[in-house]
């Protein structure tokens, strides 16, 4: 008999999982970027919402992200789900930083932590919910 990934026996995390889930959300979050980059230049919509529609994209992105890791590995969808958030985050700052150099702020860094590691453990939630 093999023993499940989330048994007490096996406390490892699944990093192939986290990583697919990272590559699902960043791939997403391209996806949805290119929409809405089309969507805001073939309409009205005022850019003013661009802070909205980028936290939109970063909170769907790490949500399926974590919630196809947890799937994946079949367990600890919360810790798989925070595993993709918080490497979407990292990855997004050290890209962000290299890519466009300027001034941050804590406060907007802090929101973009806790949106990235809320969605990614809601996804993993859901996502073990969703391999029974």
């Amino acid at each position: 008999m093999t023993a499940k990934n989330d048994s007490p026996a096996n406390p490892a995390l699944n990093w192939v999982a986290i990583g697919r889930g990272l590559l699902i959300a960043l791939a997403l979050a391209v996806v949805l970027s290119l929409f809405a980059t089309l969507l805001l230049y073939f309409s009205s919509l005022s850019a003013k919402l661009l802070p909205s529609i980028a936290a939109a994209i970063l909170l769907i992105s790490v949500f399926f992200g974590g919630s196809l890791a947890a799937a994946r590995a079949g367990g600890k969808g919360l810790f798989h789900g925070l595993g993709v958030g918080l490497g979407f985050f990292v990855l997004m700052w050290v890209l962000g930083a290299l890519l466009f150099p300027g001034p941050l702020t804590l406060i907007g860094l802090l929101e973009k932590l806790l949106l990235a590691v809320s969605a990614g453990a809601l996804g993993g939630i859901l996502g073990v919910s969703l391999v029974d």
